[in-house]
This record gives C-alpha cells, sequence and structure tokens, in this order.
C-alpha cells in the first residue's frame, strides 16, 4: 500500500502546481487582455482589435499642403480635386479591370505603359488559371505624397487609401493569398506624369498623343499656345499632357504580383 500511497502523494503535488501555474498564467492574460483590449477575456478581446483594424482606413502620406503650391505655381492650370478624383477613379479601375480580367472599363487619363502592365497582370492570371478577388472596394482618402521634376518628365505621386476584401483563389477555388473574410486595408501610389519635351517622350509619345487637333503637326513645345504649321490655338493640350502612369499597392502582406 505504500509504495502506491508515494507516487499518489506525487501525482497530486504536481497537479496541484500544474493547475496553480495554469491559475497564475490565466490570471495574468486577463489582466494584460484587461489593459491592453479593456476586456478579461483575450481572445475575444484579440478578435475585437483584429476587426477594428480591419475597418479602420490607412492614414495616406499627405504632404498636399507642402507640394500643392509648388505644383500650382509650376502649373496654374494645374486642377488639384480634378487630378485627386482621378487617382481615385484610377485606383477603382485598376481593380475592377484584375478582378473582371478586363481592361474595357479603365479609365481613358492612364498611359498606355500602365496599361499594358494591367494587361500583363490579367494574362498571367489567365495562364495561371487564377482570379484575384477585390470585393467590397471603399476609397478612403487621396493626397499628394510627393512631387518630383526630372528633366523633361515631371511626377505628382498620390497616396489612395483603400479598403476591401482581397484574395487569390486557384481553379479549385483553393484561396492562395488574402483571406475571404477578413477586409484588408491598404494604400496604392498612383503616379500622374506632365511630359515636357516631345522629343524625349520615347515610350510615352503614343500615349500621351502630343498633337495639333486641326493638323495633326507635332507639339514639341508644350509652352506653345499655337501650332506651328497651321497657326490654330493648342492651349487645351496643356490639359491632356497630364496621364496617370503607374499604380503600385504599399503592403506588408505577400503579394501575388
Amino acid at each position: 500500500m505504500g509504495n502506491i500511497i508515494i507516487p499518489l502523494a506525487v501525482i497530486a503535488g504536481l497537479l496541484v502546481v500544474i493547475v496553480g501555474g495554469g491559475a497564475m498564467i490565466i490570471f495574468k492574460l486577463r489582466n494584460v487582455s484587461k489593459q491592453v483590449f479593456g476586456t478579461d477575456n483575450f481572445l475575444e478581446g484579440y478578435n475585437e482589435q483584429k476587426r477594428k483594424l480591419s475597418e479602420t482606413p490607412r492614414s495616406v502620406h499627405s504632404m498636399t499642403g507642402v507640394y500643392l503650391p509648388k505644383i500650382q505655381q509650376d502649373f496654374p492650370e494645374f486642377d488639384y480635386e480634378y487630378f485627386r478624383t482621378g487617382a481615385k477613379a484610377v485606383v477603382r479601375g485598376y481593380l475592377n479591370a484584375i478582378a473582371t480580367l478586363s481592361t474595357a472599363t479603365l479609365p481613358k487619363d492612364i498611359t498606355q505603359s500602365l496599361k499594358n502592365h494591367i494587361t500583363e497582370i490579367i494574362e498571367n492570371l489567365n495562364v495561371n488559371a487564377q482570379r484575384q478577388h477585390f470585393e467590397e472596394p471603399v476609397i478612403h482618402d487621396a493626397q499628394i505624397a510627393r512631387y518630383n521634376k526630372n528633366g523633361a518628365t515631371v511626377t505628382i505621386q498620390f497616396n489612395v487609401s483603400v479598403g476591401m476584401i482581397s484574395y487569390l483563389e486557384d481553379e479549385a477555388g483553393k484561396v492562395l493569398v488574402g483571406d475571404r473574410n477578413e477586409k484588408l486595408q491598404t494604400v496604392f501610389e498612383v503616379d500622374l506624369v506632365y511630359l515636357q519635351d516631345a522629343d524625349k517622350m520615347g515610350v510615352y509619345n503614343e500615349a500621351l498623343g502630343l498633337n495639333c487637333p486641326n493638323c495633326g503637326a507635332p507639339i514639341r513645345n508644350l509652352g506653345q499656345k499655337f501650332c506651328e504649321y497651321c497657326g490654330t490655338g493648342v492651349v487645351e493640350v496643356n490639359t491632356r499632357v497630364w496621364k496617370f502612369n503607374a499604380v503600385r499597392e504599399e503592403s506588408q502582406r505577400r503579394k501575388a504580383f
């Protein structure tokens, strides 16, 4: 009987230590949870915090107040609200084109280079028999983040804050990247370019179409007010040289493209 009593006593002691240690861990977790989440249920608090983060728009790097006066000094006719709205439309068009595997509804004021990039993404999705979903997209805000003048090219970068459900699935419907049920808050960088020298435009020449609206002659100097060949006024050409040239997502998550 003595040989049996000793092991049982040891086991009982271990159980007391384990239960006591477990109780202490639970007590500490509850304290931490109450301090961090405002509730003593750690899992409930964590899930609620995760939900709040998924609903909270990401802040954008706003330098509008710094750069807009400089831009308007360089380009007095620059319509900030028009292009701010345009940046939002470009992001929405970008998401829609990739999700529907079609460029038919892309905005008109994008360069051929950007359209080619989106077409390449669509082709890769088709080749790999994959679908990228962007569900319930909400555009929260758009602000100027950068303003760069580099030789013949001027670039204004907008940051656009977006909330959506984003996931990539294979042919069988298996999710490869993202989550069908979790909303993502992210930021897109959208480049708006202005090309000042038609001779240095390279691949942008066709995309921008800098020609006289009357005779079709190329406009070499965007500052000129009249066509040097037929004399037709070309003031409106300045409203057509601004084009959206790139869309990039800022994200810490693993991306498919």
